[in-house]
């Protein structure tokens, strides 16, 4: 596992350096808004499947995305008049569920039954920042074993985590809530998750009645 410990002055150098593992079919494990994260390449099923077996995840678990822009959402996913109004609250702690325009772009592990991707626009430069580089989407998923706790420690990510082309260790991350996720797929929509927004926030701007 490749370890770039990162400051503000390697910043740019280290978000590079993860555009091209990712661009590489590569893992990179990197600090998010929450936890630390697992990305890949959220187009190829090959960048998928790594990510599934370091964390021994079922495939039966689709992962979410990270995408680096409102208009990448936008081009890539059916947005109604709902959805919109979702739209103008990121980049926040949410995960909105969407039907995909282009379900053949998206691999199984990223696609759900009914078409639908699980996406995230968050207020962190790394993400979003790998993601505009690389070119692609990459995964959202917490850097951990799966049914474990997130991890939070650079330490545990090299302890417990085998296959993990490269490290962004950025320290000990605040135990941050998770993302509040929304599936705007169903109508009305549907909570999956109450994380770090909470949903009668969400109602009260959105105006949008949700199950």
């Amino acid at each position: 596992m490749e370890i770039i410990k990162v400051t503000s002055e390697n910043i740019s150098d280290a978000i590079n350096r993860a555009a091209e593992i990712i661009k590489s079919c590569g893992v990179v494990a990197i600090p998010t808004d929450t936890s630390y994260g697992l990305a890949a390449n959220a187009f190829e099923k090959d960048c998928v499947l790594k990510v599934f077996k370091i964390k021994r995840r079922s495939l039966h678990k689709p992962l979410s995305i990270f995408v680096d822009s409102i208009k990448t959402i936008e081009k890539l996913f059916v947005i109604d008049e709902i959805a919109s109004k979702f739209l103008a609250l990121l980049p926040e702690k949410l995960t909105l569920i969407l039907k995909t325009k282009y379900p053949k772009l998206f691999p199984e592990g990223i696609l759900n039954p009914d078409g639908a991707v699980g996406i995230r626009y968050p207020l962190c430069i790394y993400p979003i920042e790998i993601a505009r580089i690389s070119g692609v989407p990459i995964t959202a998923t917490s850097a951990n074993l799966s049914g474990e706790p997130p991890i939070y420690e650079p330490s545990l990510i090299i302890a417990k985590l085998e296959n993990v082309d490269l490290l962004l260790d950025a320290g000990i991350l605040p135990r941050r809530p998770v993302s509040t996720v929304i599936d705007l797929s169903k109508k009305p929509p549907i909570v999956l998750r109450e994380g770090a927004f909470p949903v009668k926030k969400l109602v009260k701007i959105t105006g949008i009645k949700i199950r």
